[in-house]
C-alpha cells in the first residue's frame, strides 16, 4: 500500500514550488541515491532517483539531470499497481509538478491505490502482460551488486541452490545458485554444468538445452520458495514458451530473475499458475520463458495426476494404433 497520500504529498510539493499559481518554476537538482539508512519516502516521489527504479507516465517528462537509474515508462494507473506489485518498496512512482496540475484525474487513481493491496493487479493480470511488462524492465544491477550473486566478471558465483527445491537428489545436477529475494522477483546466478547432460562437441556460448533447464528449475524453485509451495508438493509443466533474443557467453555471469504468480491455495487442492524468467548477462535481456504449470500441494495428489496422465497416454497410444490398423486395412483389403 502506499505510504502516503498521494495529493497531499503533491500539494504540498506543489505550494512550496508555487506552480499552480504558475509564479515560477520548479528547479530540480540531481538527487544522489539515499543511504540505506534514511528515511524511505514512499512510493511517490518527488525528485527522481531516490529508488532503484524510477515509474513515469510516458506523457510526463523526466527533469533535466535527473538521477534516475532505471527510467520505466508506463501508459496506465494498472501498470503502475503491476510494477509496484512487483518491485515493492525499490520503485517509485514521479510526477512531475506541471503532469500533477493538468492530469488532476490520474492523480485521483493514484490516490485510490493505497486503500488497495499492493499486489491486487499483479495477481489478476495474466502471463502474456506481465511478460510484456517484464520486458520493459531493466535489471536492477545497482540492487544486485549489493547482493551476494556473481555481477561482473570477476565475481564469485555462490553456492548451489537447495537441490530440493529444484527436485533434484543429485547435486551436481543443480543449475542456480542460491537465491536472492527483491520484491516479488527471486534471483540466481545460473552454472553451465550439469552431470545430466553430454554434448558431443565444446561450444562458444552456453548451450540451449541448459537454458532450458536452468529455467525449468528457477520455474519450480521460485515456486517453492516464493510461492511457499510445500516441499512435499510437486508441480506439472503444461507449457513452455520461450524467445531467445542473443548468446550467452561462457566468460561472464549469467543472472536468472523469475516471478511466479503461484500462491498457496486456502484449501489443499491443485492449482494453476505460471512463472516467468528472464535470463540477463551483462545486463542484456538473453532468454526470457513463460512456463504454465499445475501445482499439486502433497505428493500424494501428485501422484494422482500422474496416474490419470499415464491412463490418457495409455488410451492416446490405443487411439492412434487403431487409426493405424484401419489406414493398413484401407491399403490392404
Amino acid at each position: 500500500m502506499l505510504k502516503q497520500s498521494v495529493s497531499s504529498q503533491i500539494q504540498s510539493f506543489v505550494r512550496e514550488s508555487s506552480l499552480c499559481e504558475h509564479t515560477e518554476r520548479l528547479s530540480l537538482v540531481r538527487h544522489e541515491r539515499k543511504s540505506k539508512n534514511k528515511k524511505d519516502n514512499g512510493f511517490l516521489s518527488l525528485v527522481p532517483g531516490e529508488k532503484h527504479y524510477t515509474l513515469i507516465f510516458e506523457d510526463d517528462s523526466l527533469p533535466d539531470n535527473h538521477g534516475a537509474c532505471n527510467v520505466v515508462k508506463v501508459n496506465s494507473v494498472n501498470e503502475v499497481m503491476i510494477y509496484y506489485g512487483l518491485l515493492g518498496a525499490s520503485c517509485e512512482m514521479y510526477l512531475s509538478p506541471e503532469y500533477f496540475c493538468n492530469h488532476k484525474e490520474r492523480v485521483e487513481e493514484l490516490e485510490k491505490i493505497k486503500a488497495s493491496p499492493a499486489s491486487g493487479a499483479l495477481d489478476t493480470a495474466d502471463a502474456e502482460v506481465v511478460a510484456a511488462l517484464l520486458r520493459k524492465l531493466p535489471l536492477d544491477i545497482a540492487g544486485l551488486l549489493e547482493s551476494p550473486l556473481a555481477v561482473k566478471d570477476e565475481d564469485v558465483v555462490p553456492g548451489i541452490v537447495d537441490p530440493e527445491v529444484i527436485h533434484k537428489k543429485n547435486p551436481a545436477n543443480a543449475l542456480l545458485s542460491e537465491p536472492f529475494y527483491a520484491g516479488r522477483f527471486v534471483y540466481y546466478n545460473m552454472l553451465r554444468h550439469t552431470e545430466e547432460f553430454r554434448f558431443d562437441h565444446e561450444s562458444d556460448h552456453v548451450q540451449g538445452m541448459l537454458i532450458l533447464e536452468a529455467m525449468r528449475q528457477a520455474a519450480l524453485a521460485t515456486t517453492h520458495l516464493a510461492g511457499d509451495l510445500p516441499s512435499a508438493g510437486g508441480m506439472t509443466l503444461m507449457s513452455y514458451c520461450t524467445n531467445f533474443y542473443n548468446y550467452i557467453e561462457h566468460s561472464a555471469p549469467v543472472i536468472l530473475r523469475a516471478y511466479t504468480s503461484y500462491t498457496v491455495p486456502e484449501e489443499v487442492s491443485d492449482k494453476d499458475g505460471f512463472v516467468i524468467c528472464q535470463v540477463f548477462q551483462w545486463g542484456k535481456l538473453c532468454t526470457e520463458a513463460i512456463l504454465g504449470a499445475v501445482a499439486f500441494m502433497n505428493k500424494e495428489r501428485y501422484g494422482k495426476h500422474r496416474t490419470r496422465t499415464e491412463k490418457l497416454s495409455v488410451r492416446n497410444k490405443r487411439l492412434f494404433a487403431s487409426k493405424i490398423q484401419a489406414m493398413n486395412e484401407l491399403v490392404n483389403p
